[in-house]
């Protein structure tokens, strides 16, 4: 099928497949790079993430395992002798070397944290927090204690008992240790991991809230309600639109503090580049389909236009209508190529005239000679009818049919003229159905053609082939009278003159093929005479002249002699 298409739309097509071509190539590698680079954002953050995370733990840890251990110190053993109960000053001593050494811890440590010691036996508190009295309440540890930090007033809280199978009833322990630290520091990290890495992290629960750094934006609220939305696992991640920008948010879940901690990145600020370098090249596509189109239309304009015209003049040339003419207002390659058409074009239709003209005047010719040497038949008969008229001494059919012998014979010989008056060929008419009203006595007509087309013109000889056929072929076969009936009408284009018999008449096969002889070349099978009538009319009046046939009412043929009114009117 695309064989058979014509230049221009291949091309179009072909261009237009290769616009398709690249715009999906660039399509699917941009959608690639942007992929490649969204994982390796999330990887990225992941990353960043994870370490914050290990981070956090790491100090954590230390203090968990530093409450664990503290237990163990000689110094809170001795502290709880039973023996001090009789000395107070002992026990003193050893509870502020105690302290001292949590004092140390906390100073090595990289977080400032709250410990507090609690003995239940001996009802006694000892806490690095100077700025506050911590009373011994027996109903503080009536209720087992959490295996995990908590969070609390602002800060996380871990307890420990010694021994440590006494969580479940701390109040039987001989030794509880709290640990807690402020937020502070977990904002401070936050802050620290923003700074290093550009991202916005904070840590969220999905009940007790979130703990954010000291910079966070309004977006924070966002991305805390479509965490509380999302089903949390320990580690993931998920992209949201917030305000038409894209995010991708990260979290890892604390395995000690149970919250999450969370980082997200806009990821168009990232893919701001390719985005622009997308949009760039989509803006370029969009110009060169523009200027496609554009080129598009000038080519069809310039080349295909004029192509089709050539093709429709060629092809009105070969179905033989040499009068087509070009006209093309541009001047290019294709004005002067149509110049050269028309010129080609006008001298075959007048080489095609000139051999037609030719043509009608050689069959011209030919039906002049052969008018010229007079049928021996009609002339034999019409002799004879004089001499049998001569020898009945009838000198009044001897001398009409004279006449009217020679009035017809002086009219068909004469050349100087090919075109005629109506009344002229009436006449000339009139006398040869004179004539063979003499000889056929059963053969009568009729003339009624108006007076007001008898002064218009036509060629010599149009009518009496007509009528002669009517008699030969329509009345002589049949033994009953016969009656030929010549009508006329016009109008202000056209005449119309009417020849009917009232013969033997034709098929409707007949009268097909006898129409079909008209329109072929001359051949020796052909009557001569109604065949040059409708080629003369046709060629002096164009295609729509000339002779039509159809049954007759009379039951014989009627014969149509239809021509245009002619310049010579």
């Amino acid at each position: 099928m695309f064989a058979r298409l014509n230049v221009f739309t291949k091309i179009t097509l072909l261009f237009v497949a290769l616009l398709v071509l690249v715009l999906f190539l660039y399509t699917y590698s941009n959608r690639e790079s942007v992929r490649v680079i969204k994982h390796e954002i999330q990887n990225n953050t992941m990353n960043h993430l994870s370490t914050f995370a290990d981070s956090v733990e790491s100090n954590i840890y230390q203090l968990s395992l530093y409450g664990l251990s503290i237990g163990q110190d000689s110094s809170i053993q001795e502290y709880q002798r039973p023996d001090y109960k009789d000395v107070p000053y002992e026990r003193v001593k050893v509870g502020s070397a105690i302290l001292e050494k949590i004092n140390l811890y906390n100073a090595a440590s990289k977080w400032h944290s709250t410990i507090t010691l609690y003995f239940p036996r001996l009802q006694k508190v000892i806490s690095t927090d100077y700025y506050a009295y911590i009373p011994y309440r027996k109903d503080e540890f009536s209720k087992p204690l959490s295996k995990s930090w908590a969070y609390t007033h602002e800060q996380f809280e871990w307890y420990t008992t010694d021994p440590t199978t006494a969580m479940d009833t701390p109040g039987k322990s001989r030794l509880i240790t709290k640990i807690s630290f402020p937020v502070h520091h977990l904002i401070a990290m936050l802050d620290q991991n923003k700074l290093n890495n550009k991202g916005d992290p904070f840590m969220f629960h999905p009940d007790l809230g979130l703990i954010s750094n000291s910079s966070a934006n309004e977006t924070l609220n966002a991305i805390q309600s479509k965490l509380k939305a999302t089903k949390l696992s320990d580690k993931g991640g998920f992209t949201a639109t917030l305000d038409r920008t894209e995010y991708y948010v990260s979290y890892i879940q604390s395995g000690s503090l149970g919250w999450y901690y969370v980082d997200y990145v806009p990821m168009q600020q990232i893919l701001g580049p390719i985005t622009n370098s997308r949009n760039l090249f989509y803006a370029s596509i969009a110009v060169l389909i523009a200027m496609s189109v554009v080129v598009l239309y000038v080519l069809y304009r310039s080349v295909q236009l004029p192509l089709l015209q050539l093709v429709k003049g060629t092809n009105r040339l070969s179905t033989g209508d040499f009068s087509v003419r070009l006209h093309y207002t541009s001047r290019n390659e294709f004005s002067l190529l149509f110049a050269r058409f028309n010129i080609m074009a006008q001298r075959i239709q007048e080489l095609i005239e000139n051999v037609y003209e030719e043509q009608l005047r050689r069959r011209e010719a030919t039906l002049k000679q052969l008018q010229s040497q007079i049928n021996p038949h009609f002339l034999y008969n019409c002799l004879f009818y004089i001499k049998n008229m001569a020898r009945m001494k009838n000198e009044k059919a001897v001398v009409a049919m004279a006449l009217n012998l020679g009035e017809y014979y002086r009219y068909i010989t004469r050349s100087e003229n090919d075109q005629a008056t109506i009344k002229e060929e009436l006449t000339m008419v009139k006398n040869y159905l004179e004539i063979q009203a003499l000889r056929l006595e059963r053969m009568h007509y009729t003339i009624d053609v108006p007076d007001d087309m008898l002064h218009k013109t036509l060629p010599r000889l149009t009518l009496q082939p007509i009528v002669e056929n009517a008699i030969i072929h329509g009345i002589e076969p049949r033994t009953e009278d016969g009656h030929i009936t010549i009508t006329g009408h016009h109008t202000d284009e056209l005449s119309t003159i009417t020849v009917e018999d009232s013969g033997r008449g034709m098929t409707e096969n007949q009268m097909q093929e006898l129409t079909n002889n008209l329109h072929k070349p001359l051949d020796g099978s052909m009557g001569c005479g109604t065949w040059n009538v409708h080629q003369r009319l046709s060629f002096l009046y164009g295609e729509r002249a000339g002779l039509s046939y159809e049954h007759g009412s009379r039951g014989g043929v009627k014969v149509s002699i239809t021509w245009y009114n002619n310049i010579n009117e």
